[in-house]
């Protein structure tokens, strides 16, 4: 990690510009000065950015040019001490307005509250896609991107530390997509492809650049830390020796901590995500295939592939209730109709030759639940994710401070550290928000583990 980079960044270019204005850099009309705030905007769940802009106009700009909701906004970002060192680079559809307000007393300027998204992803509103596919899931979801959105993909989130790619377990597949929209399409291919683990794949977008990303949860698991030499602290007491910190350092701490919602059992339960039964009914051969599906079991294997430890902090091994461990019930019985040999030696959606695999569908859901389950959000400034172009699907390292721990010198980091909210945490999703020279970063961050005792 460069820490020599400028820790502060600005917008240096942001051009308006619309079809109907004509060609050339004189249609184009420079808002750079007039941004109050930008706000970026990614997921692991969308193959696309998203976005807010705070406009200030006071020159009647957005009425003179009849704003309609087709505009374009082509961003740059910079860094302070060298506007050619260009960080981002990107242009989005000004999808429209979700709210003006007047900003003074007098009324003579309004900010605009303007919605953004990438325009690979408004093109995609326009399709409706009817045909045939046939291979492995992640062969069909690169080519599907290619034709129909002209999308680059970035498979090196398949690739684990020791080049091995991971592949999705579900191949050899044939069928037609179902008049859905090209991301309808990739969202509904993508939800079908699991590891041999029973981990999800993901194919979303990065503001580093304009190429998507597939992934899967196995290698997202196995990465090291972007910041592992230098941790996000949380410590509103300040923990001792902050003052001899270089400003680069300083950047790490976190600025707020936020925990809703967490280890709700009951929810999970109720999904089907702790235990399930799952039975399929193949109309072809009459056979009926049935299986339990327990978290237990995933937990188990995904400690068996060496990619969580034993301090998983999602399930209760020893709860029990009406005598029988939580997961020897059954809460949800899911079942399923399919019929080999529709499309001869290729399956389809659905279809499984080996009867055992209908479970990964289970296996996957389970997993994503429990990853929602102790989700934190918390903030911190961007300059880390800029310089290491750290994105959703990364790997952070966060250091908790436990409660009513009083930092000194006799507290080891066993006592220090608070071992459920501290280690390292799958980026999730993100807010980039800039504003003058001030960048800072939201995340909403999971894990399955927590520090050994």
């Amino acid at each position: 990690m460069k820490t020599t980079q400028s820790q502060q960044y600005k917008i240096t270019e942001a051009l308006l510009t619309a079809d109907r204005f004509g060609g050339g850099d004189v249609s184009a009309i420079d808002v750079r000065t007039s941004v109050v705030e930008l706000s970026l905007f990614e997921s692991l769940d969308k193959p696309y950015l998203s976005g807010q802009v705070l406009i200030l106009d006071d020159k009647a700009l957005f009425d003179s040019i009849s704003f309609q909701g087709t505009e374009r906004l082509s961003i740059k970002m910079a860094s302070v001490d060298n506007d050619l060192n260009v960080v981002m680079e990107r242009t989005f559809i000004m999808t429209g307005i979700e709210r003006s307000v007047k900003s003074n007393a007098n009324g003579k300027s309004s900010v605009y509250f303007f919605t953004l998204m990438d325009e690979h992803a408004v093109l995609s509103s326009l399709k409706k896609i009817s045909k045939s596919f046939n291979g492995r899931i992640d062969e069909i979801i690169t080519k599907l991107l290619a034709t129909e959105m002209n999308q680059d993909i970035d498979l090196s989130y398949l690739f684990s530390a020791n080049g091995e790619r991971n592949l999705p377990l579900q191949s050899n597949m044939k069928g037609i997509i179902p008049n859905l929209t090209p991301i309808d399409a990739v969202d509904w291919l993508t939800k079908r492809a699991t590891t041999v683990t029973g981990s999800p794949f993901f194919t979303y977008a990065s503001m580093h650049d304009t190429n998507l990303r597939l992934g899967n949860l196995d290698v997202m698991l196995s990465q090291k830390a972007f910041n592992s030499k230098i941790p996000y602290v949380y410590n509103p007491a300040n923990v001792a020796g902050a003052e001899d910190q270089t400003e680069f350092e300083k950047t790490f701490t976190i600025k707020a901590l936020k925990v809703s919602k967490q280890a709700n059992t009951l929810n999970l339960i109720q999904q089907g995500a702790v235990t399930a039964t799952m039975q399929n009914t193949n109309l072809n051969t009459g056979r009926i295939f049935k299986s339990k599906h327990s978290v237990r079991n995933v937990l188990d294997n995904l400690e068996k592939h060496n990619l969580i430890g034993e301090n998983q902090n999602v399930f209760d091994t020893e709860f029990k209730i009406g005598e029988k461990n939580v997961d020897e019930h059954s809460s949800h019985v899911y079942h399923t109709i399919t019929s080999s040999g529709t499309y001869g030696r290729f399956k389809s959606y659905h279809d499984e030759y080996d009867g055992t695999k209908f479970k990964k569908k289970l296996e996957r859901r389970s997993v994503l639940n429990h990853l929602y389950k102790n989700m934190l959000n918390v903030v911190v400034e961007g300059a880390g994710f800029i310089i290491s172009k750290a994105s959703v699907g990364d790997v952070v390292n966060l250091l908790i401070v436990n409660d009513n721990i009083e930092v000194s010198d006799r507290v080891s980091p066993e006592e220090l550290y608070d071992k459920a909210k501290s280690g390292d945490f799958i980026i999730y999703d993100t807010r980039h928000t800039f504003q003058g020279t001030q960048h800072t970063v939201s995340m909403n961050v999971c894990k399955l583990e927590k520090l050994p005792s």
